[in-house]
C-alpha cells in the first residue's frame, strides 16, 4: 500500500475513511471511523468482528444485510483465494463458530455492489444512518479497497460531528 493512501485516509476528518484488504482486514482509519465502530481499528478483521463480537449484530442493523454483505464480500473472494490458507483458515474459523456466518455463507447472495446503508447504535451519541460507498484502489494490491462512511440525514451528520469533536 502506497504511504499516500494512508495519508489521504488519515487526513479525512469530516467522514468516516477507512482502507481494508481482501481479508477485509482494517489496514488503516480515520479517528473518526474508529470512534464510530471498535471494528474499524486497524488490524481488526471485519467478518471476524461482525460474526464473533457478540455486541456487533446488535449495534449494526439491518443486521441480516450485514451479515449477507459480510459473508457476500468473503464468498465473492474465495475463487482468487483457493489455494490460499490464510483466506481458508478465516472462512473455516467463521464457519465452525458463528451460525449466522453459515447460513449468510450458504444463502449464496452476493455483497450490495459497491455501496449500502446500515445503522449504528452508538454508545455515546447513539443511532447513526449511515451509507457506505466502497472504492477499489488502482494500482494496489488487489482486494485493497477504500470505504467512505457518510450520514444518511442532519441528525446523524450531528450526531458525527459530536462524535468527530468529543475529545
Amino acid at each position: 500500500m502506497s504511504d499516500l493512501l494512508g495519508d489521504l485516509v488519515r487526513a479525512v476528518g469530516e467522514l468516516p475513511v477507512l482502507l481494508r484488504n481482501g481479508y477485509l482486514d482494517v489496514v488503516v482509519a480515520n479517528d473518526l471511523a474508529q470512534r464510530l465502530t471498535a471494528a474499524f481499528t486497524p488490524g481488526t478483521n471485519i467478518a471476524r468482528s461482525a460474526f464473533l463480537d457478540p455486541g456487533a449484530s446488535r449495534a449494526t442493523t439491518p443486521w441480516e444485510a450485514t451479515a449477507r454483505d459480510v459473508a457476500g464480500l468473503l464468498r465473492e473472494r474465495s475463487a482468487e483465494h483457493l489455494d490460499d490458507p490464510r483466506f481458508r483458515g478465516l472462512v473455516g474459523e467463521l464457519a465452525a463458530r458463528s451460525d449466522d456466518f453459515n447460513r449468510a455463507w450458504q444463502a449464496g447472495v452476493p455483497p450490495r455492489p459497491g455501496t449500502g446503508s446500515f445503522a449504528v447504535e452508538h454508545p455515546v451519541v447513539g443511532r447513526l444512518a449511515l451509507t457506505w460507498v466502497d472504492l477499489l484502489a488502482p494500482a494496489q494490491p488487489p482486494g485493497l479497497t477504500l470505504t467512505v462512511v457518510r450520514p444518511d440525514d442532519a441528525t446523524t451528520a450531528q450526531r458525527l460531528q459530536s462524535l468527530r469533536t468529543r475529545p
